[in-house]
């Protein structure tokens, strides 16, 4: 029984033909294997950062694949005015079945129409499974449009999918890839067609989704960036027993997207962090190695290097797409604190995270960019607020204190987000909202969608 609605199995193949000769060009692209350390193989004007997606150019060739398959469907309601600022939200239609409990862990992506994807997931281990939504401001409704168990071989009483814990994040011809995580690791065997996480794509324009590859095997992937100029996504992989035993989880990954084949893994197994990719604008990615350091990936030169310039924490949490001069902005665990990366590189610090922030997006213009303190379930010691933090100062302001508002409409506690993003003009945040009864922090998720003054 479905909470609000029906699903049933859809799918995609999406590619950009423009790119496939660059893609696979790249510097020892040959045949994806697994190696260390080296390279293998008009509804509204609304933009969002991270990851805005725009349609694509008639150069680029997606085929036909297997439609959105179009579940429930909630009216995204005006809630109220808060310091100015307009907020209207809904509960994400889910179905009627126990999790474990209903969460979202993965930051969304908006597209140049206003549109807005997002996840939500069970957070079981056994049969567990994952759930891809829609906001259309023109209709103004959240929309279920498929699920990740639709794609795969199943086999009741096998590991499934319960999280999408990476960021979506947009390819080279208006595309969108996530990929899967375990809801929980305990007791996880990998058996059956569960061989690892699933990296998915989907076409917003073409309206279909298809699952590609597991991109390192038997691992999960917690976090994802993109390089869409140079056809490439990046991931850090997870091993779960490394992981629950403390030791180093696993490697980051380069995938070429046009060649669905994984092109590089580093030899250096990360031991913190793994929950974000920083990209500059010239496609090169860097990565948390503890103690403040960071190591790269050049898509240019198909090598990784260390970086010569250290964070102000142990390890790399959330951070924004390159600003309009370049400059990328991010926030650290132990402590939280955040960050200015120019474009040469040059990191400095900027101010010091209200709680723990898991993730954050800049405004268009890169005058500022917004976030929310306790990701993990205490955002409401601070009224649950959305914060502002001016680029070149580092002064924050609270732009609006949420909990309040979301239980007197909802009748739930706001436990802390996941996952925000701006519109184009500055004027538009999307936010999910984990939420719980009384004194929970999870079990149903918010999209919020706020309105500046």
């Amino acid at each position: 029984m479905w909470r609000g609605g029906h699903m049933g199995q859809f799918g995609a193949f999406v590619f950009c033909a423009v790119l496939l000769a660059a893609c696979s060009s790249e510097p020892g692209a040959t045949n994806g294997g697994e190696t260390s350390g080296e390279t293998v193989g008009d509804s509204g004007s609304v933009t969002s950062q991270p990851g805005a997606t725009s349609a694509p150019e008639a150069d680029c060739d997606i085929p036909e694949g297997q439609a959105f398959q179009e579940g429930d469907s909630v009216e995204v309601a005006e809630l109220g005015t808060v310091n100015g600022a307009t907020i209207s939200g809904a509960l994400y239609p889910r179905p009627d079945y126990e999790g474990n409990p209903w969460s979202q862990w993965g930051q969304g992506i908006a597209l140049e129409d206003g549109r807005f994807y997002s996840a939500i997931g069970d957070h079981l281990g056994v049969d567990g499974n994952s759930y891809i939504y829609e906001y259309d401001p023109g209709t103004n409704e959240l929309s279920m449009v498929g699920d990740i168990l639709s794609h795969v071989d199943h086999e009741p009483g096998t590991w499934g999918y319960g999280k999408v814990h990476s960021q979506m994040v947009p390819g080279p011809c208006g595309e969108v890839y996530f990929s899967t995580y375990w809801g929980t690791s305990s007791g996880l065997e990998f058996e059956g067609n569960y061989t690892g996480d699933l990296i998915f794509r989907l076409d917003p324009f073409g309206r279909t989704m298809d699952r590609l590859t597991v991109p390192i095997e038997f691992h999960g992937q917690a976090s994802l960036g993109a390089a869409p100029t140079t056809g490439l996504i990046y991931g850090e992989a997870v091993d779960p027993i490394e992981r629950d035993a403390g030791g180093a989880p696993g490697p980051f990954f380069a995938y070429d997207v046009s060649g669905e084949e994984t092109v590089f893994v580093s030899d250096i197994r990360s031991e913190v962090g793994y929950r974000s990719v920083l990209v500059d604008e010239d496609g090169v990615a860097y990565w948390s190695i503890g103690g403040g350091e960071l190591q790269t990936y050049d898509p240019a030169t198909g090598e990784s290097t260390p970086h010569d310039s250290a964070m102000p924490g142990d390890w790399l949490r959330a951070v924004t797409e390159p600003g309009p001069d370049g400059t990328v902005y991010g926030v650290t665990r132990e402590p939280d604190v955040f960050f200015a990366m120019s474009p040469d590189g040059e990191i400095t610090g900027l101010s010091d995270a209200l709680g723990y922030t898991a993730s954050m997006a800049v405004a268009p213009d890169g005058a500022a960019f917004f976030y929310m303190p306790g990701a993990h379930g205490n955002s409401s010691e601070w009224g649950s607020p959305l914060m502002r933090v001016d680029t070149s100062t580092g002064e924050e302001t609270v732009v609006a204190e949420l909990n309040e508002l979301v239980m007197s409409e909802f009748g739930y506690r706001a436990g802390g987000t996941y996952n925000i993003a701006v519109s184009s003009d500055g004027q538009r945040i999307f936010m999910g909202l984990n939420v719980g009864l009384d004194d929970e922090s999870f079990g149903e998720v918010i999209l919020l969608v706020i309105d500046l003054p």
